[in-house]
C-alpha cells in the first residue's frame, strides 16, 4: 500500500502547473476596484510562443475582481509605467468587461480585440499621469500628474 502511494503521488506531481520561477518580489494594490497582485518575474521567464519575450503578462478572467501581473524588469526597463498601465488595464477590462478599442495607430499585435482596450488605457494613463506609478498604487518618488488613474468604468477609448 505504501508504494502504491508513493506511485500515485509520484504521477500527481507530473501533473501540475509550472510557474515561472519567481524572486519573492510582489506585492498587492487595489485601483478602482480591482486588486492587482503584482510580482517581479525572472528576466526572460515569460517567453511567448513565437519565442520573443513579454515585458509584462496578466492572468485575469472575465468578472474578475482580483488579478495577477507578472513584469520582467528587465524588459520592462524605461517602458515600465507604459506597461504596469497595460497590463492594469487587461485586469480593469476582465473584471469591468472592457473588450475592443479603435485599432488605428496601434502595432499589429496591440490591434488584437484583447490587446486593444489595454493598450489605449495605458496611453490615456500616461498622458494624464504622467509616467509616475503613484496612480496604480506603487510606491514611486516620480510625482503623478493626476490625483487618480482613469477610471476604467468610464474610460471609453
Amino acid at each position: 500500500m505504501p508504494k502504491l502511494m508513493l506511485l500515485l503521488a509520484s504521477l500527481l506531481t507530473g501533473c501540475t502547473f509550472v510557474a515561472p520561477a519567481r524572486d519573492n518580489a510582489q506585492w498587492t494594490t487595489t485601483v478602482h476596484d480591482v486588486q492587482v497582485t503584482w510580482r517581479w518575474v525572472t528576466p526572460g521567464a515569460l517567453v511567448r510562443r513565437q519565442g520573443a519575450p513579454f515585458a509584462g503578462y496578466t492572468m485575469t478572467g472575465p468578472l474578475a475582481r482580483k488579478c495577477v501581473v507578472d513584469i520582467d524588469p528587465t524588459l520592462s526597463r524605461g517602458d515600465l509605467v507604459r506597461v504596469a498601465a497595460h497590463e492594469y488595464g487587461h485586469c480593469a477590462a476582465g473584471w469591468y468587461l472592457k473588450l475592443g478599442a479603435n485599432t488605428e495607430g496601434l502595432s499589429a499585435y496591440h490591434q488584437q480585440i484583447w490587446e486593444s482596450w489595454p493598450e489605449r488605457y495605458a496611453q490615456a494613463y500616461l498622458a494624464a499621469c504622467g509616467n509616475s506609478l503613484k496612480p496604480l498604487g506603487w510606491k514611486d518618488i516620480v510625482e503623478s500628474k493626476c490625483t487618480q488613474a482613469p477610471n476604467p468604468r468610464t474610460f471609453n477609448p
